[in-house]
């Protein structure tokens, strides 16, 4: 094995490690079974989090990934299941990963991104259970490309546009048209 697999194994199992503390939390946070995408079990010591009503939301003074999408979540998708609302932060994530030149390659960018997510507002309050959704969404996310096997995506790649009517989202391949996604992915949040 030589240094550059040596760095992608460890940069792997370090990702279980977060994957598997993530899913831990947000299945705290979200009461549902937040499952660690197959093969990654948690093997780390139990999470101890404080009761609901001693969680409080403290806004960063520097806006981070997770803090950005937990706003947009909170704008687009509150109303909706706990899957609907990763899609939302996958349809992110996405815009990010797509090479088109379209979109900007970080996530405030694309969320800040003029007359995109118009359920994005820097005001919106950071709620606890939405921030559990965007910090797991990224932690999948961040490990898919070193890690070979389901992480626990529920909207594919392809999948950049999405319209809602505040109780269900759906996510297309094209703004005008284009495929709808059918939910085909199992869900990791037991929905």
């Amino acid at each position: 094995m030589n240094r550059q697999e040596r760095g992608r194994l460890r940069a792997c199992i370090t990702g279980a490690a977060v994957l598997a503390g993530s899913a831990a939390v947000a299945a705290l946070l979200l009461g549902v079974n937040a499952a660690p995408a197959e093969g990654l079990e948690n093997r780390s010591r139990p999470v101890h989090a404080a009761p609901m009503a001693a969680v409080e939301a403290a806004e960063p003074e520097e806006e981070s990934p997770a803090v950005a999408l937990a706003k947009t979540i909170y704008g687009e998708a509150r109303g909706c299941s706990t899957t609907e609302q990763a899609a939302v932060a996958w349809c992110v994530l996405n815009r990010v990963d797509d090479e088109s030149g379209q979109w900007p390659d970080d996530v405030v960018g694309v969320v800040t991104q003029p007359s995109q997510f118009h359920g994005y507002d820097e005001d919106h309050p950071v709620v606890p259970e939405l921030l559990a959704v965007a910090e797991d969404v990224l932690a999948r996310w961040e490990i898919e490309d070193t890690c070979v096997g389901d992480v626990g995506r529920v909207l594919p790649e392809e999948y950049t546009y999405f319209s809602g009517d505040g109780r269900h989202n759906w996510f297309r391949t094209a703004w005008d048209g284009g495929e709808t996604w059918d939910w085909g992915l199992e869900s990791p949040y037991g929905e």
